[in-house]
């Protein structure tokens, strides 16, 4: 797996941060008072984390610190420069790429994906078909579909429930369920199930809005000649050259009065006749190429009667072809655009049998294109001009690339080929031109057509005609209500209650339905839901209304006895639950099968148990790669398609007996098949166990202290240590514990002031320190007074202005090294050892120090085991010390620094340098 990058990781925050439209800032500033724009690294990720609601792993969160931290090893982190990178659309410093290629979009909608659930396309074209139809009623009735939804949608992620999409759909007249229901398996979102995505609904809506809108104006239809747009053509030679002056203006961006106004000092407006030829051969000689002739037309039209041109008339008839002045004052004014292709390179025009020629040439290289699917336009973009993107190409390169790409062309034919697509200026090749007339895939140029589109009238819609309830059984329809209810849990009164704010119990038939709706019960068909209503038809009103509650006390059975006094019929027996269960449509009673179907279906899943248990075949895989949805069902091809590929034969009347057993009218039952398949025993219950096990293991009490001291001269030795080391004042964190000053507290109270002095006492420690300063009137409290006095005797005596002939001594804390006392055998081995180093340090004159100090980065004095062992090896002195010598220089230079076992080099060097003789100052 590749490693991880910041720009990775900075890439998935900024498309979650855009996706969210937050300012990065904002929500760092709140830890940075001083805005000096730093915060600590705990901070920084707390707001990925809880801001952003960003998860990153350790190590990418390790990489964003250490590329944002003030400095190596800093706990600070530059939030600042991270808010510019993320808000940072394109990377400023690569100026060879193009900004555009670099801009990062949000994901479509809102973070939200488009449904890419396997339809069929005869299921995708009705889903398209119902969108065209209904989308007219919502543009003439002014219906936003984003907001009926966005009641529901309350985190703006642009998808609801089913039951909500239905609840709120909007249906137009003539929109029949199932149509509904095809609409809605259309949106569902393909990775949370049971979610439809109303916003890709919705921007579907009114794409088809906007494009009426188009249709209503001047449709566009591309006119392809080799797939190139054609010049516009006119009759009138003036309107012709004029036309060709002002495409070339406005395709140019060319400024007409810059080339006239230096010859008009006064600003007249009017100039000489040779003036204007030689401003308008400056200006648009190179781009038009006109003759003398057609420049003698434009004259001869602005020429005024004293012989002088009104060169300011012609200024303005170019430079506003496609624009109109002073459109600020009237801004509801529509201005005329250039049409589509207007403005594109025309080919050369060539005789009639040279475009028929080239005609048949570039129809053999389309086709000879299309059969291999080559991509023909980077070939050609590779050796476009380096500056800019100029879309031609020398006819060596143009020669070059068709050989690479193998479109073989006879000499002449490549010279027609160049004859046809050349620049009339450059003469170079253009080839965007050349790879749209064999490319039909690829669109280059395009042009408008002025031929209007005929509208098609929208259909009106139709009512639909009375359901069929002959077929329809109300009780079936009030059992699958009931399952409905049971599986998920449903309070049925809360979604009919709100229809009802007088508490008649009666409501009408449409609210009805949307109360069956909102419960999920969208799947019902008009038929179903005449026969629900009627059944529950109040007889008192004449319009359609229900009685919602009593639907409700029939439905409620399931949970419990929906009567009136129930508490006083306690013997009443409420009928289980699982009674209310019902299979799905289309499973088989297995108990009314025929006899010769039970042994075939029992011999078959015998055989197919030994054949799984010999091979020990692990099924269910191979069943779940054909359910994408997780839904435990697969058709019945591709059940047959399972037992085959894991090897599990069987018999055409076998298969149909299987597929009568485990299949319903969504498929077959996969999970059912293997529960008898491959039969798993009962799972014994291991709460009780597990209790149990917990309570074994929060009962053992293990001790985490390492080498506690017992003896109370060497706790008071420690303490006093700490204290004259980092001068500690152990009374200030105990005194406030004692508002009366009574000179005493209790043992909690003293263990929570020495644990806010950081003595690095253990719990044994703590222990002695109570026993022995324990108060002879409460053994509950300790003199904490007569500790604080021992222990700040380091340091001054108590009441010394009272003997002022006493003359304290000041307290040293004791070496570490020197109280590490070894046995005498060991004392002598030390010896040896020590004399042994020393004689080599003094016969080779070795500086012990520098070694030592490479691996003494924080100065301290102490190196680890290992690193001792490595610096005397480097110095070829590890091989005059055996493993039993060795363990009794840890035992004697060895040091606890922050609770960690190190050596004393300062005190080893100084030893065998002083047996050596040798001073280590000296050169």
């Amino acid at each position: 797996m590749p490693a991880c990058t910041a720009a990775d990781i900075e890439g998935r925050i900024r498309i979650a941060v855009q996706e969210r439209r937050v300012r990065v800032p904002e929500f760092f500033k709140d830890y940075d008072s001083l805005r000096s724009g730093f915060v600590t690294k705990s901070q920084f990720a707390r707001c990925l984390d809880q801001s952003f609601q960003i998860v990153l792993s350790p190590e990418e969160e390790a990489i964003l610190l250490r590329k944002y931290e003030d400095k190596p090893g800093g706990n600070m982190v530059n939030y600042q420069k991270f808010a510019d990178v993320i808000d940072c659309i394109f990377q400023p410093d690569q100026l060879k790429v193009n900004p555009m290629t670099q801009k990062i979009e949000p994901e479509e909608f809102l973070g939200s994906k488009r449904s890419l659930r396997p339809l069929s396309p005869a299921t995708k074209n009705k889903i398209t078909e119902i969108v065209e139809r209904i989308a007219p009623y919502y543009k003439y009735h002014g219906i936003n579909i984003r907001t009926c939804y966005e009641d529901f949608d309350r985190h703006h992620i642009g998808v609801v429930t089913e039951s909500q999409f239905h609840r709120s759909f909007p249906k137009p007249i003539g929109l029949n369920d199932e149509e509904l229901s095809l609409l809605v398996r259309g949106y569902l979102d393909p990775e949370r199930p049971g979610l439809c995505n109303y916003l890709n609904f919705h921007n579907d809506v009114e794409a088809i809005k906007r494009r009426m809108d188009e249709e209503e104006q001047i449709d566009v239809t591309p006119v392809n000649t080799y797939n190139i747009p054609r010049e516009i053509t006119s009759d009138k030679e003036l309107n012709q050259i004029l036309g060709r002056i002002q495409v070339a203006v406005h395709k140019y961006g060319i400024r007409t009065t810059e080339f006239f106004c230096d010859h008009d000092k006064l600003r007249s407006g009017v100039i000489t006749k040779n003036q204007f030829v030689c401003g308008i051969m400056l200006c648009i000689k190179e781009r038009v190429n006109l003759t003398k002739g057609e420049v003698q037309k434009v004259v001869d039209y602005y020429v005024n009667p004293d012989s002088r041109v009104r060169y300011m008339d012609f200024c303005h008839a170019m430079e506003n072809a496609f624009n109109d002045p002073y459109l600020e004052k009237n801004p509801q004014l529509e201005v005329p655009r250039p049409p589509r292709g207007a403005l594109s390179r025309t080919l050369n025009s060539l005789s009639s049998a040279e475009e028929r020629r080239v005609q048949n040439i570039l129809d053999a290289l389309a086709e000879d294109v299309r059969k291999r699917r080559v991509m023909t336009f980077p070939y050609f973009k590779d050796y476009d001009r380096s500056k800019a993107y100029t879309r031609n190409m020398t006819k060596t390169q143009f020669e070059r690339v068709l050989r690479s790409l193998s479109l073989l062309v006879q000499p002449e034919d490549l010279i027609l080929l160049c004859k046809k697509f050349e620049e009339p200026n450059s003469g170079d090749v253009n080839y965007p031109a050349f790879v749209q007339a064999v490319d039909k895939e690829f669109v280059g140029f395009t042009m408008d057509s002025d031929k209007p589109k005929e509208k098609k009238r929208p259909k009106t819609p139709t009512y639909d005609k009375p359901p069929d309830t002959s077929n329809v059984d109300v009780f079936e329809v009030i059992s699958r209500i009931r399952h409905h209810v049971l599986v998920n849990r449903l309070r049925v009164c809360q979604y009919f209650q709100d229809f009802d704010p007088l508490k008649e119990y009666s409501i009408p038939s449409s609210k009805f339905r949307m109360g069956l709706s909102a419960m999920g019960l969208h799947n019902l068909n008009n038929a179903e839901f005449k026969v629900l209503s009627d059944y529950f038809k109040d007889p008192k009103k004449k319009a359609e209304s229900v009685l919602w509650k009593e639907f409700e006390n029939d439905i409620e059975t399931v949970f419990t006895q929906v009567q009136p006094d129930l508490e006083k019929t306690p013997m009443n027996v409420v009928p289980k639950m699982d009674t209310f269960l019902m299979k799905k449509p289309g499973t088989m009673d297995w108990g009314t099968a025929t006899q010769d179907q039970q042994s075939v279906s029992d011999a078959a899943i015998d055989r197919m148990q030994q054949n799984v248990a010999q091979r020990r075949v692990l099924c269910k895989p191979c069943f779940q790669d054909f359910d994408l949805h997780n839904i435990g069902v697969v058709t019945k091809p591709q059940f047959r398609q399972c037992l085959a590929y894991l090897q599990l034969n069987a018999t055409e009347p076998e298969y149909e007996a299987l597929e009568a057993k485990y299949s319903n009218h969504m498929g077959f039952n996969y999970l059912l098949f293997l529960g008898d398949l491959e039969p798993k025993p009962d799972q014994e219950l291991m709460y009780t166990k597990r209790l149990e096990e917990l309570r074994l293991v929060n009962a053992r009490q293990v001790s985490l202290e390492k080498n506690p001291l017992r003896d109370i001269d060497a706790v008071m030795t420690k303490i006093k240590n700490k204290v004259i080391k980092e001068r500690i004042r152990v009374s200030e964190f105990l005194k406030d514990y004692d508002k009366l000053r009574t000179g005493r507290m209790l043992k909690t109270v003293f263990k929570r002031g020495l644990d806010l002095a950081k003595l690095g006492l253990q719990p044994t420690e703590m222990a002695v320190l109570e026993q022995y300063f324990e108060s002879p009137k409460d053994p509950q409290y300790v003199e904490y007074v007569v500790f604080c006095n021992e222990i700040e005797s380091i340091f001054t005596l108590k009441n010394l202005e009272k003997a002022p002939q006493v003359t304290p001594s000041q307290y040293k804390p004791p070496i570490e090294v020197d109280q590490n006392v070894l046995p005498p055998d060991a004392e002598d081995i030390l010896q040896r050892t020590v004399h042994r180093l020393a004689e080599k340090v003094h016969k080779h004159r070795m500086q012990l120090f520098p070694l030592f100090e490479d691996y003494d980065r924080v100065h301290n004095g102490t190196v680890s085991r290992e690193q001792f062992r490595r610096v005397l090896t480097e110095l070829e002195l590890g091989g005059l010390v055996k493993e039993a010598e060795f363990r009794v220089l840890h035992m004697k230079f060895h040091v606890s620094v922050g609770g960690k076992e190190d050596i004393d080099y300062i005190k080893f060097c100084d030893m065998v340098n002083e047996l050596a003789n040798f001073d280590p100052r000296k050169p």
